[in-house]
């Protein structure tokens, strides 16, 4: 026998309160359209993330940055960039974090783009 699915927008208001922003409201209803698991992938994060979102116990990441992804992925939220035009901001996280590649001619121009972007938001590594 299976324990009952577990209402996630239920859950989050549990975790939020009254101060529920609408990122975590956006992923409870997504999480309750489809599973937790799969929405994670779509942002990108861990399903434990998720969850930890859901119930507020992500202390220690960085919300700022799971915001901008759920606005992204999941709000369709978008971003001018200068090389690929309107693109969601998802994706504009996406292409911040990959490395310098010289087999593609737009991601070597993408790489340096991002790096003085005014939507970066990934920190440079030393």
């Amino acid at each position: 026998m299976s324990a009952p699915k577990v209402d996630q927008i239920e859950r989050a208001r549990r975790g939020w309160g009254e101060t529920m922003p609408p990122e975590i409201r956006a992923l409870a209803e997504a999480c309750k359209a489809e599973s937790s698991r799969r929405v994670a992938k779509r942002i990108g994060y861990s399903d434990a993330t998720v969850s930890f979102a859901l119930a507020n116990k992500y202390q220690n990441g960085d919300l700022p940055k799971l915001f901008a992804r759920i606005r992204g992925a999941l709000m369709g939220e978008t971003v001018e960039c200068p090389i690929l035009g309107e693109i969601t901001k998802d994706q504009c996280l996406d292409n911040q974090g990959k490395p310098f590649s010289t087999a593609n001619p737009a991601r070597a121009r993408l790489y340096r783009a991002c790096r003085r972007c005014p939507n970066r938001q990934q920190k440079d590594v030393a």
